[in-house]
């Protein structure tokens, strides 16, 4: 590379990190002046004996070692615990620090998707290694599906484990490219962090096959193979770490029969997709569409059906790299919280669950705006242009105005009490309770 294009190289990298930091605090500046979420999770997530224990050696063994409130996140508790130490209860810095991690999050995003574009065939226009990292990374800076794990306290553990999973592929990356030993080792210790702040990590295996595809590495090779046999080892580990933790295996929580999850894991994963793409009503809570014991609904069998046959329909595109990436890229990172498997928790979606699968929904629309502005002509290339700042813009308005959810314990239960009343059974049952009652 020419010493000229070297230099506008790297202006170019660091204008793009400067827009992306501005489009981060541009929307989550607001969160420093939220509190805890007293009465909420941040009661016992957050302000709890673990982070007011200190950096003491009785203290870091406890929190190594135990399960707390159904979870381990010996990595994210290290964290409040450090931020106390510091700063003691001081609200803005535990916000300043959230916003922080994401900001790390979209720059990482942006090298990341940087890395691999050759791999996957994204080559529309001469500013293709520029735009696409760019627009994948503003998006996800911006996206309201990301407010949650940000302005939440005690969803820290999310953007986190992002950001040492983040570090991982890169350096994964890197070890591809170089073959050197270090990348892959460094590889493995980041994997270990990542799980060590949320279990959702478990899927890095799979992310890392993904990358050996793309490489055209031969996947056959035993090498490969052996490659991540560490990291499925102790993935397995850090599954049984996870059952044990939320009380699976002794049947402490109770789920759909697996018949009934099929359509349920269908259902969610259309409902990540979408509201990532358009985030409509986006809440704290998302009730199951239906209880344990009750029949599915006919509607869920018809949203089963219709997504098959929409599936069928497109597997003739996925012939195309950067689309087949970037639906797996999705799909490998929702696969465990799309409800087939039995999950602690009371809520068929979280916005927080989708946090790093969002950048392959990202990375999806950011190539479909520039490979239609790649094909149109020279003198129609400002509608495609023009609709993706409008999309942006109102992307950056929604979070803007949705962070306000957050702002303390009393906007979060208001917003849950409110989508609570707008399911279309909420009537029905309350009615029901009320005969039953005057039947007592």
């Amino acid at each position: 590379m020419k010493a000229d294009t070297r230099i506008s190289y790297r202006a170019g990298t660091y204008v793009s990190m400067i827009l992306l930091i501005l489009s981060v605090w541009l929307v989550y500046w607001p969160a420093l002046e939220f509190g805890f979420l007293i009465g909420w999770d941040d009661q016992w997530f957050v302000t709890n004996k673990y982070t007011e224990g200190g950096v003491t050696p009785n203290n870091l063994q406890a929190i190594l070692t135990n399960f707390h409130y159904g979870q381990y996140a010996p990595i994210n508790q290290l964290y409040y615990t450090g931020l106390y130490s510091i700063f003691g209860y001081n609200t803005e810095v535990f916000h300043f620090g959230g916003v922080m991690l994401h900001t790390l999050n979209v720059l990482l995003t942006f090298f990341f998707i940087r890395t691999i574009l050759t791999k996957v065939g994204v080559t529309f226009c001469e500013n293709t290694t520029r735009l696409v990292p760019l627009g994948t990374a503003m998006l996800f800076a911006v996206l309201p599906f990301n407010v949650e794990p940000v302005a939440w306290v005690s969803a820290s553990k999310v953007v986190l484990y992002a950001l040492f999973y983040l570090l991982a592929l890169t350096t994964y990356c890197r070890y591809l490219s170089s073959n050197e030993a270090r990348w892959y080792y460094l590889s493995l210790v980041f994997f270990i962090l990542s799980f060590g702040a949320k279990e959702q990590a478990v899927t890095l295996p799979l992310a890392m096959l993904l990358l050996d595809y793309f490489w055209g590495r031969h996947m056959e090779s035993k090498v490969v193979w052996m490659e991540k046999a560490p990291f499925v080892v102790l993935a397995l580990l850090f599954g049984l770490v996870t059952i044990d933790s939320q009380g699976i295996a002794d049947g402490e929580r109770l789920f759909y029969p697996v018949y009934q999850r099929i359509p349920l894991a269908t259902y969610t994963v259309v409902e990540y997709f979408t509201k990532t793409i358009l985030p409509v009503n986006l809440s704290y809570l998302y009730p199951f569409p239906f209880l344990q014991g009750e029949p599915v609904p006919t509607y869920l069998w018809l949203h089963l059906a219709v997504t098959l046959v929409a599936v069928s329909c497109l597997i003739g595109y996925l012939r195309i790299r950067w689309l087949l990436f970037a639906l797996l890229f999705f799909l490998i990172h929702i696969l465990l919280v799309c409800n087939f498997l039995p999950l602690a928790r009371f809520s068929i979606v979280a916005d927080r669950y989708a946090y790093v699968s969002n950048i392959g929904v990202c990375f999806l629309t950011t190539c479909v705006f520039l490979r239609w502005y790649s094909n149109v002509g020279s003198n129609w290339r400002w509608i495609p242009t023009a609709l993706y700042a409008v999309y942006f813009i109102c992307l950056s308005i929604y979070s803007s105005q949705h962070i306000q959810v957050w702002h303390n314990a009393y906007t979060v239960k208001k917003r849950l009490k409110e989508t609570i009343e707008q399911r279309a059974d909420f009537n029905q049952r309350k009615d029901e309770n009320k005969d039953n009652n005057e039947t007592k």
